[in-house]
């Protein structure tokens, strides 16, 4: 679905995203796609670094293009770094959607950035577990990155209804060049299910988000 910056911001606002704008966020000039990006799922990552905001909007080869469409801070902020288009998936696909009596929806090969959505998670990466240390992701981050693919899930389908949560996938899904992110993909199904069951509960969600990572804080399920 060809989501507008402004049905973008109304969806992160009622989904309670603890969010920030950067700067030039809804810009026609950092769209490569001319408004033509046509968002059919998400893509998680990791940032492997430890402060990654300037890289990622002006610091990054592509510039003024950004390289993702969210940032995720330790502290659980969503940066909305790109509300149009972004370069985030690289070569990889083809990688399809299952839809129940209709053809599969499939992005083609290396059409990822296109049709996904990209959401960087502020972390070393080089650990699964959800903790303190910068090798892993903090529960903050965990439950608004629920919250944001939530939303997303909301966004991306006309009416009231979201999308599966089958329509979230890891950067090393798409292509085998890449490790993030650590977590399992049930994992995160599991916890972006939540938030999407839960919609606009915040507190709801943040209850059960945290309850589901101390029982499972490996990125595994038991």
């Amino acid at each position: 679905m060809r989501v507008k910056p402004k049905r973008l911001a109304y969806k992160l606002r009622v989904y309670k995203v603890p969010r920030k704008f950067v700067p030039d966020w809804d810009s026609e000039s950092i769209d490569p796609y001319d408004g033509e990006s046509n968002f059919w799922g998400v893509m998680l990552h990791h940032t492997a670094g430890t402060d990654s905001l300037a890289w990622v909007t002006t610091g990054n080869p592509y510039a003024p293009v950004r390289a993702c469409h969210f940032l995720v801070d330790r502290d659980g902020t969503v940066n909305v770094v790109s509300g149009v288009g972004a370069y985030h998936a690289g070569e990889g696909g083809p990688w399809g959607f299952p839809r129940r009596g209709r053809k599969d929806l499939v992005v083609p090969e290396d059409q990822g950035n296109r049709h996904f959505y990209g959401i960087e998670i502020e972390s070393l990466g080089s650990s699964p577990r959800i903790g303190v240390s910068t090798k892993g992701m903090t529960l903050e981050q965990v439950i608004s990155t629920a919250i944001l693919t939530a939303a997303l899930l909301n966004s991306m389908r006309r009416g009231w209804r979201s999308l599966l949560v089958s329509r979230v996938i890891r950067h090393r899904d798409w292509t085998a060049r890449k490790p993030d992110v650590k977590q399992d993909l049930d994992w995160w199904h599991e916890v972006i299910g939540i938030a999407r069951r839960n919609r606009r509960k915040t507190a709801k969600t943040r209850t059960e988000i945290t309850a589901f990572v101390k029982a499972n804080p490996t990125g595994k399920i038991r």
